[in-house]
């Protein structure tokens, strides 16, 4: 049973690429995105050599199997490159009457095996592109280090790339259409495994139902490669170094988003974090940095969050890591039904990520449904200017804005078992007062997202203020036209 999701555009784009020839080629994206997967599909259509780097092995020893596969390819045992240069001098060589694609997967680790691959690339690059019929396709996952590699101008391969694809996991909406779950149970599942194709291959083949089942499929033994593949990736990175930024990792997922509440956490200096957050955020993209979106720009500052980007590795530092003692003592299933029990504390805070993601989603497809053209939107948090609850820190789970018109909409989330009464409205309407943003000339409207939908005094409400209402009935709705 074949499985390969949403990816017919970048399969077509890529392909199309290719047959150009005298091409190079970059796919980078985070791992377990699909990269080699989207490869392996290209060449059962069009063909071509597969090349992976592993960072194992030894400059040496890579060239010589390299060297090997090539040869065998062409059927030839006159390729025999003593050195990088003369390896991607003889490519090209062999394919100026023969139209060749060439995949390097994992290409960044060069960077630590042998740098000067990449100064022979550019060389021969420029030397024979234009008389061969050789296409380079190098994929990464090291999403800072591929991009300095190609876009960094003091690097010998700056604007040698013909064409740069980024591919991404999917969101929220896509996953729920290849899941063919409920809208429940999908919100569910992507609330701890995010949006990995692999996942959701996984989830499919082995006929699971529900996240419960999934959760239990990969950790009630040691077998699965899930288990440990967070673990495994940052070893693999950062090798003698990875215990820091398992506990930076650990911190965020535990809800020390700060970088007060990460050192805190570690063994690292407030004034010593910036190097290991930058190699997270710039070079791996684990995680991200926000601030309230009604901010003017986007400097770091107090304010500043850390978040992690993949749900999945965020359950696994913050849901699994703290019991892996229990797993290694095999005490299985101890750790799945700990496990299981947090769905339903992550569930809540991911809601509001997947209803930011449903606004995005109506503003650029179902423009009709909202109040007016959104063009930013994120969470708020901040000092409440009324405080009117004698709090000095109030959060809003949805502001969305249009700059120009000053219009803004002001939302809140609920996964509760309970419809949504106009407390949470009027509690909204309240906290709304004191987000600083054009007070005096702005427009307002408000948004509600409920798991068991509103009361009828609720509902009422709606035909009176700038009120809309979204139960989970009405999601799925949008989603399916």
């Amino acid at each position: 049973m074949e499985i390969f999701f949403d990816r017919d555009k970048e399969l077509k784009e890529l392909i199309a690429d290719i047959e150009k020839y005298r091409s190079l080629i970059v796919l980078y994206g985070n791992r377990r995105v699909g990269k080699t997967e989207l490869i392996k599909k290209v060449i059962n259509k069009i063909g071509g050599i597969y090349l992976y780097i592993d960072n194992t092995k030894s400059s040496n020893l890579l060239l010589q199997e390299f060297s090997q596969i090539i040869r065998e390819y062409f059927n030839t045992s006159l390729f025999n490159p003593s050195d990088w240069d003369l390896f991607m001098k003889g490519l090209f060589e062999l394919s100026r009457n023969r139209q060749t694609a060439v995949y390097f997967d994992e290409f960044q680790r060069f960077e630590d095996i042998n740098k000067s691959v990449f100064t022979a690339l550019q060389k021969n690059v420029d030397l024979y592109i234009d008389t061969s019929r050789l296409s380079i396709v190098c994929s990464g996952s090291s999403i800072g280090l591929i991009k300095k590699i190609f876009m960094d101008i003091n690097l010998p391969l700056y604007k040698r790339a013909t064409s740069i694809m980024h591919l991404k996991n999917f969101d929220f909406i896509t996953s729920y259409k290849y899941l063919k779950v409920s809208i429940e149970d999908a919100i569910r599942m992507y609330s701890i495994f995010g949006g990995s194709p692999q996942f959701y291959k996984y989830f499919r083949l082995n006929g699971i139902k529900n996240v419960e089942n999934m959760i239990k499929n990969i950790f009630l033994n040691n077998t699965s490669v899930y288990v440990f593949e967070p673990r495994d990736f940052i070893t693999e990175e950062f090798g003698r170094r990875s215990q820091t930024y398992f506990s930076i990792l650990y911190a965020i997922a535990t809800g020390n988003t700060r970088v007060s509440g990460i050192a805190n956490m570690t063994d690292v200096k407030a004034t010593s974090l910036q190097p290991y957050l930058f190699e997270l955020k710039d070079i791996l993209n684990l995680i991200t940095y926000e601030l309230p979106v009604t901010n003017k720009n986007n400097k770091i500052d107090k304010k500043g969050i850390y978040k992690l980007t993949d749900n999945y590795t965020e359950f696994w530092f913050g849901r699994f890591y703290p019991n892996m003692n229990q797993f290694e003592l095999g005490n299985y299933r101890g750790v799945v039904n700990s496990l299981i029990r947090s769905i339903d504390v992550i569930v809540p805070h991911k809601f509001e990520e997947i209803c930011r993601e449903l606004i995005i989603y109506m503003n650029n497809e179902k423009a009709h449904i909202l109040p007016f053209r959104i063009q930013k939107v994120g969470k708020w948090w901040g000092r409440n200017g009324y405080n009117t609850a004698g709090k000095d820190q109030e959060e809003i789970d949805i502001i969305a804005i249009n700059e120009e018109e000053k219009d803004i909409m002001f939302g809140e989330c609920k996964w509760t078992d309970r419809p949504v009464d106009i407390t949470v409205y009027e509690a909204l309407r309240r906290k709304a007062k004191g987000v600083q943003w054009n007070n005096k000339d702005r427009s307002e409207y408000f948004i509600l997202f409920s798991k068991s939908g509103f009361t009828d005094k609720m509902k009422a409400l709606r035909e009176k203020d700038n009120l809309l209402l979204f139960d989970l009935d009405k999601i799925e709705s949008i989603l399916k036209k």
